[in-house]
């Protein structure tokens, strides 16, 4: 499959001069995590930004929303042809950690974008499984058992009396009034 029939062409950009402020409330206001940052007043890509980028360059260091998204962007832009083989371009995902790349064209111009849900909505599911674990390997921190061998099991009254007694973070989803705590 070639990554041209997989892409989104739907390319949002913001100027690496405007405000880090301005980029969270285009993600916010476009459910997106990830804007292609150019010079001002041109289409030249100069870096990426993606919600995390904010939250660990900006947010969690305490800085200014103020600031320029030069200041939180990644300059060096991960990149593919749209006439790439998606086995090629999962391969370079995963050797660079990335869950989304910028497609270009031969004259280096952004075309689209790759993301790792692409991939997951479009392609074979057990080979989109194993480039997300590729790529999100620096957040899962090393190696992990199969999906097949992942078990699910109801939490216990004893289970909720406990996690009732701690402090208790959870992270995505909702509160549906039970929770297990695991080490």
């Amino acid at each position: 499959m070639k990554i041209n029939e997989l892409m989104t062409v739907d390319l949002q950009w913001i100027s690496r001069n405007a405000a880090v402020a301005d980029a969270a409330r285009i993600m916010r206001d476009n459910s997106l995590g990830f804007l292609l940052v150019c010079d001002p007043g041109t289409t030249r890509l100069v870096g990426v930004v993606t919600d995390r980028d904010l939250a660990l360059r900006i947010l969690a260091e305490g800085k200014s929303s103020a600031l320029p998204v030069s200041q939180a962007m990644t300059p060096t832009v991960i990149t593919c042809k749209g006439t790439d083989d998606l086995g090629e371009v999962e391969e370079i995902m995963r050797k660079h950690e990335k869950s989304r790349l910028v497609v270009t064209d031969d004259r280096q111009r952004p075309i689209g974008v790759l993301s790792l849900t692409d991939i997951l909505l479009r392609d074979r599911p057990r080979r989109a499984v194993e480039t997300a674990r590729g790529v999100l390997a620096r957040e899962a921190g090393g190696p992990h058992p199969s999906i097949d061998d992942i078990r699910l099991t109801a939490s216990t009254e004893e289970d909720e009396e406990t996690a009732t007694q701690h402090h208790t973070v959870a992270l995505g989803g909702h509160w549906n009034g039970t929770m297990k705590e695991f080490p």
